[in-house]
């Protein structure tokens, strides 16, 4: 018997064994079987149009460089739990240290302490857009500018001192208007989906966040990666980038900045040893700040094709499914459909209550003098400290009177499709696209 005849039998016998023990443990058993028979992954049902919008509706209006990060960490929901609980213990103790095994963009997004906390609290919603980014990527962009084509038509976002919102081959993009320092918005998203919703203007969370990419962030992704960590999103080609880029023109003036040694003056901040430096004795002019500009980050990027996101999600997908993904929650998040359109969050079960038996005396009613008139409920306005959220998707589900009428963006990109091939789920995936008319509007 060969070595390939004994690994057949083997995987054979590791198949019933397990499913001799299926009924007591049959999630387990099933990811197992599956495990041993070489079919660890199975891609899950692409979600649709309006399930994809309520996915994608709490970070549509993010800087463009910020979802980049955002759907990056996404394939990691086990270093997003420990990241979390990172900056737990890092508010006690300022000494702590990312783990160097993390991912550059789970790193970069510590930056970012209220992201890692709904993405850590939501993880149904975190590893369903893992999943939609391994396997509908462009059907993700795709919603974005959706709903970034109404929240411009709507005026709920604009220009300001915070953000430029741009219109680029169609597309709308949104990025930080400082090189410094990133605005995140803050905005309701279940306006965007939830019907006779009140639209208003975007505001933003009080302190502003450092650029993921500047070394005088706490947490700069070069501690751990040993070389800038960026990324970003190119929407002529339906794609998210992030990894290492050539920053070889880039000069930092490093005031004895360095802990292992003696320097004082300029440095290339490819030659920087991010692991041994004070970032507080780090001085970046203004005009080397400007080479920080999105734009030339994402060509830098593009050009190390090991930075592609679509190509990561689906060898993570394929080589590192139930390692990388979280025990008790691998089922729930493959209900697709039920875990979106509840909005990604569990609802408490309705209870029955038992009927009040006939003919019984009631007590006489507690006396009310002196009681606080209650307050009057407050209107499509969150309660307590903001924070990423989303909601049930309300819009009615049968076709209007018009027939099956599809969404603006979504129709102009399957228009435009032409002859190239496409992937990604129901609704495409794909290469760079033509040129896309202008126009589109929402049913």
């Amino acid at each position: 018997m060969t070595g390939n005849d004994l690994l057949k039998v083997g995987a054979a016998a590791l198949t019933l064994l397990l499913a001799g023990f299926g009924s007591a443990h049959p999630v387990l058993a099933q990811e197992q079987v599956a495990a041993a028979s070489g079919d660890a992954t199975t891609s899950p049902e692409p979600l649709s149009a309006d399930e994809m919008e309520v996915l994608v509706a709490r970070i549509a209006l993010y800087p463009d460089e910020l979802i980049a990060v955002i759907t990056a960490a996404a394939l990691y929901p086990l270093q997003i739990i420990e990241a979390a609980r990172f900056l737990d213990r890092y508010e006690k103790d300022k000494s702590l240290k990312p783990k160097e095994s993390w991912d550059g963009s789970v790193v970069s997004l510590l930056n970012y302490p209220d992201i890692v906390k709904m993405m850590s609290d939501d993880l149904e919603w975190t590893q369903t857009l893992g999943d939609a980014i391994a396997y509908q990527q462009k059907d993700v962009l795709v919603a974005i500018q959706q709903l970034r084509d109404e929240a411009v038509a709507k005026g709920v976002i604009k220009t300001d001192d915070k953000i430029q919102v741009v219109k680029a081959n169609d597309n709308i993009v949104i990025k930080s208007a400082s090189p410094e320092v990133i605005y995140v918005p803050q905005y309701p998203p279940q306006m965007f989906y939830e019907p006779d919703y009140v639209w208003e203007p975007i505001r933003y969370y009080p302190d502003p966040y450092p650029y993921y990419v500047y070394p005088g962030a706490t947490f700069f992704a070069g501690a751990v990666t040993g070389a800038i960590w960026a990324a970003a999103v190119d929407w002529d080609d339906w794609g998210v980038w992030g990894g290492r880029w050539n920053g070889n023109d880039i000069n930092i003036d490093c005031n004895n900045c360095f802990n292992n040694r003696d320097f004082n003056g300029n440095i290339n901040i490819n030659d920087v040893d991010w692991k041994n430096v004070d970032r507080s004795k780090i001085k970046i002019e203004r005009d080397q700040l400007n080479k920080f500009d999105q734009n030339n980050i994402k060509n830098r990027i593009e050009k190390n094709g090991d930075n592609a996101i679509r190509d990561r999600a689906r060898d993570i997908k394929k080589n590192d499914s139930l390692a990388n993904r979280v025990p008790g929650k691998t089922a729930a998040t493959r209900d697709i459909r039920k875990s979106t359109l509840d909005g990604l969050k569990a609802k408490p079960a309705q209870v029955t209550r038992p009927a009040k038996p006939a003919n019984i005396q009631k007590p006489a009613a507690r006396p009310t003098a002196n009681r606080p008139a209650a307050k009057p409920a407050k209107v499509n306005r969150p309660a307590g400290k903001p924070k990423p959220a989303a909601r049930v998707d309300n819009r009615p589900k049968k076709p209007s009177g018009l027939g099956n009428v599809d969404r603006g963006k979504a129709t102009k990109v399957s228009s435009n499709r032409g002859h190239q091939s496409m992937g990604g789920g129901s609704r495409g995936g794909g290469h760079k696209q033509i040129k896309r008319p202008s126009g589109g509007r929402r049913r």
